[in-house]
């Protein structure tokens, strides 16, 4: 074993044999770069060049870089009923969701699997998102979780969500599941206008699928299905992103804020592009995902950053004996197959009904497709952002989607402000006194030789001084500008609606940093939140309708 081989296994990353139950062996190490060898030596590539690093300057904070299309949660996964500080974990009557603008599927999963266990009502539930990969990737993992045996589907579910490559039994399940069925469809609408929406209704069990989507929508989901991709040219697009030479930069950036061991798995999923265990055997993922490729071409579909642990909290599972502690790809990944598998068990339970309805559409035009609805949650993700819709237009719009407080007074509307903070932060003059530096020293472990090197922007001192006082910002009182700016107030009296002064669905603030230097568990959530793709700035609003 040589020495980098070595410290692989100090880090605690590989099992000692392979495992009785998965068949997981240990990996082929390779060369890694310099940055990630060691879990102490963390070096910047700019910092060794003596040069600014890219990401610094007088330009906006945030620098994209692949394609944008948001096929993988960037926040983490939360139950949008919560029933236990709502309705009661009894409750016994229909539900209603909608997710009006929902990415992918981990909020919905997540709120299914909220319910108790002894349920029996129907739970009806509306996904729409405007872009059609995204929806693609749903209408294909609802079908395949009411088609397969929860623990098969989970682990074909998983993949399709994550991992650019499959193996062929992995696509010809897709084939004869999602393939086939959407086939039929195009077929039967091949004479129709291409200005009407189409309906296909599903049913298995009690397990009901609507899709609505335009002829032009089924037939570019046909395409997708049917695209035929070399593996070896898929590959070289991912990694055109995902390891492009000019965003060495970012990446040094990211991973500079990791732990060693955290380092390694963070790069071997960039070089694989396969969500396994860190030691798993990969030869039979052989074939290309076509549903995280663009069907024409090939490119890669996402960004460079994007990450599959964006979307998920896994400080505290309780369920994964069989992985490392330190192998993070290896616990998200049973974390999250189990999480699927319990999905597919509930909805293939004959004693509960759910009903899907899916669209692809603007969010702002989805109310006039539906009949009548009310809703007893509406997640919208950050379409309130003024990037998007903004506050004013979501409430007027949603607003009368949700059910009054005399149906039910636990009914909200959930908005989440991913960049009030900091679009507020970046017009606004910095503000670092000395109570705020003290802070970021204490919580970053920088002693004042450290900020003597601060002072050149291209260090590693410097970056960890700026990164931590990131996580530092007095969110309180960005948001409260904000809210001054775009006048919240105004909007949530015209549309009917007052926001609630205590959440009772989810956190106001679920990634800010809650506890001081010197608490007991303050560096342990520090560490976490320095390591997460979040910053603290992630404000959820909820909305519920005026008397």
């Amino acid at each position: 074993m040589d020495s980098l081989q070595q410290g692989v296994a100090s880090l605690g990353l590989l099992n000692p044999a392979a495992d009785p139950i998965t068949g997981f062996n240990p990996p082929t190490i390779s060369p890694c770069a310099n940055l990630i060898q060691s879990p102490d030596g963390k070096t910047l590539n700019c910092a060794n060049g003596g040069r600014s690093a890219a990401f610094m300057g007088d330009g906006p904070p945030m620098a994209t870089f692949g394609n944008l299309n948001y096929l993988w949660g960037n926040v983490p996964a939360f139950d949008v009923l919560n029933l236990e500080k709502n309705e009661g974990v009894g409750y016994a009557k229909d539900i209603d969701l909608c997710f009006a603008a929902s990415g992918d599927l981990r909020n919905m999963i997540c709120s299914v699997n909220g319910l108790s266990n002894s349920y029996k009502g129907t739970c009806a539930i509306v996904l729409n998102d405007k872009n059609y990969n995204v929806v693609a990737r749903n209408i294909t993992m609802l079908l395949l979780a009411a088609h397969l045996p929860p623990l098969d589907a989970a682990e074909l579910i998983l993949h399709v969500w994550y991992s650019g490559r499959l193996s062929q039994g992995m696509l010809d399940a897709i084939k004869k599941y999602v393939k086939e069925a959407v086939a039929e469809v195009v077929a039967k609408i091949k004479g129709k206008s291409d200005n009407v929406m189409q309906s296909k209704k599903w049913t298995y069990g009690d397990v009901e699928m609507r899709v609505c989507l335009y002829k032009p929508q089924w037939n570019t989901l046909l395409q997708i299905l049917e695209a035929k991709h070399e593996v070896q040219k898929t590959e070289q697009e991912r990694q055109k992103i995902v390891l492009a030479p000019s965003r060495i930069d970012y990446r040094d950036r990211e991973l500079y804020k990791l732990s060693g061991p955290r380092r390694l798995c963070t790069t071997k999923f960039r070089e694989t592009g396969v969500l396994a265990p860190f030691g798993s055997c990969l030869e039979q993922f052989n074939c290309s995902n076509p549903l995280l490729f663009n069907e024409t071409n090939s490119t890669w579909l996402q960004k460079d950053s994007a990450s599959p642990l964006d979307g998920w909290s896994i400080q505290n599972p309780s369920n994964l004996q069989l992985t490392p502690k330190n192998d993070i790809n290896g616990r998200l990944y049973f974390y999250v197959r189990e999480f699927i598998q319990e999905f597919c068990r509930r909805i293939q339970h004959p004693l509960s009904r759910t009903h899907f309805t899916l669209f692809c559409l603007d969010a702002a035009h989805l109310p006039k497709y539906l009949k009548r609805p009310v809703f007893d949650r509406l997640e919208v993700s950050n379409i309130a952002d003024d990037y998007y819709l903004n506050v004013h237009r979501t409430l007027a719009i949603f607003a009368p989607l949700l059910k009054s407080p005399s149906v039910n007074p636990h009914a909200a509307l959930i908005t989440l402000f991913l960049n009030a903070c900091e679009m507020v932060d970046y017009v606004s003059v910095p503000n670092i006194d000395r109570a705020n530096i003290a802070m970021i020293m204490r919580y970053a472990h920088l002693t004042h030789s450290d900020m003597i090197k601060a002072v050149n922007p291209a260090t590693p001192e410097a970056f960890k001084f700026y990164a931590t006082h990131q996580l530092l910002r007095d969110y309180d009182r960005l948001f409260a500008d904000y809210e001054a700016r775009v006048k919240i107030s105004e909007a949530a009296r015209n549309a009917g609606l007052r926001m609630r002064v205590l959440n009772r669905v989810i956190e106001a603030w679920p990634m800010r940093l809650k506890k001081r230097p010197g608490d007991q568990g303050a560096e342990e959530e520090f560490k976490a939140l320095m390591e997460s793709g979040c910053t603290g700035a992630e404000r959820y609003v909820e909305w519920i309708r005026r008397e």
